[in-house]
């Protein structure tokens, strides 16, 4: 899975020990939606894919383990499940930060990045017109979008914290992201955001910006509370998928 990024010969991480190897390389791939909320993750096959001993390996998992990216399930370990009674807070802190971009440019001395601003809407009206197939990663590129549009605010610090926030909510976000129609209602709703924000219609801007977080948040708290989740949610996975690297 992460072998072209992390030990290709050619490549700076060739010179970094093998713990700092491996655990960029895992810590890259969470954040990129490519390890599902079902994968897991074990020191025998990590340690394969890298042809390194397991004591790296064991010590990369420590620090992600440590960093909220992984968690311990009964066979190996994967993506961060939150309880259900930790959803409301992490994304009450989502939208705080998000509405927050929104308000220093409408309240005070800064201004949006208008060129990263378009490059977004750009991006995403090719997304509405040409969709992709349903996939968990796709959550990548909502995570993507939002953290953008706070970095065009111009507060890298809030960024940092936005980007802690989506790695407590990524494996239950990554199930919405299952359904064919969700992509397409994200895109209709991110391209009303920055059409608002282009008009510089602040307030109207911080209303649709509300209304699509808290949309997310109901989905997944009830994915979360749901009796028979997909695979992942009760610590399990299908068989073929634990230590198995695409």
């Amino acid at each position: 899975m992460y072998t072209d990024v992390s030990t290709d010969p050619n490549t700076e991480a060739t010179a970094l020990p093998a713990t700092d190897r491996v655990y960029e390389a895992l810590r890259t791939a969470i954040r990129a939606g490519q390890v599902s909320p079902w994968d897991r993750l074990t020191e025998k096959s990590v340690a394969s894919e890298f042809a390194v001993s397991r004591t790296p390996v064991r010590e990369s998992i420590a620090r992600l383990v440590a960093e909220g990216l992984l968690q311990r399930h009964s066979n190996g370990f994967g993506l961060v499940l939150p309880a259900p009674d930790a959803l409301g807070g992490l994304y009450e802190a989502r939208l705080a930060l998000e509405l927050q971009g929104i308000r220093r440019v409408a309240h005070g001395p800064a201004e949006y990045d208008t060129d990263l601003l378009a490059a977004l809407s750009t991006q995403w009206q090719q997304l509405r017109a040409d969709l992709p197939e349903p996939a968990p990663q796709m959550v990548a590129l909502d995570e993507a979008f939002h953290c953008s549009v706070l970095e065009a605010a111009g507060e890298p610090a809030l960024v940092s914290v936005l980007v802690h926030v989506n790695d407590r909510i990524r494996a239950l976000r990554m199930y919405g992201y299952m359904a064919s129609d969700r992509l397409a209602l994200a895109a209709e709703q991110h391209l009303q955001i920055l059409d608002l924000l282009s008009l510089q219609e602040y307030h109207d801007a911080e209303t649709a910006m509300t209304e699509h977080i808290i949309s997310s948040r109901h989905a997944a708290l009830a994915r979360a509370l749901h009796k028979k989740p997909a695979h992942g949610f009760a610590g399990t996975a299908p068989t073929d998928t634990v230590a198995q690297w695409p």
